[in-house]
């Protein structure tokens, strides 16, 4: 099991993301392509450092898919 650590914006930007995929759910289709395809390419973006680095792992994707999914529920409790 390999999870990478990241700095806690890119936990609040999933968060975020999952927040706003609750009244636009493309926005949460383009979060999960995206996320797969980091997985398939064995690679990791880093968006705000404007970073690539070798090496991801299905752990890894399904934690950066578990905060997502709190900013779902976070937005089914707010705007509902």
């Amino acid at each position: 099991m390999t999870i990478y650590k990241k700095p806690f914006y890119y936990t609040l930007s999933h968060i975020i993301c999952g927040m706003i995929s609750f009244h636009c759910p493309f926005i949460g289709v383009l979060f999960l392509i995206y996320q797969f395809l980091q997985l398939y390419l064995d690679k990791r973006f880093f968006v705000f450092e404007l970073r690539i680095r070798d090496g991801n792992s299905i752990d890894h994707t399904i934690v950066k898919i578990k905060e997502f999914l709190i900013g779902v529920l976070f937005g089914l409790i707010i705007f509902n």
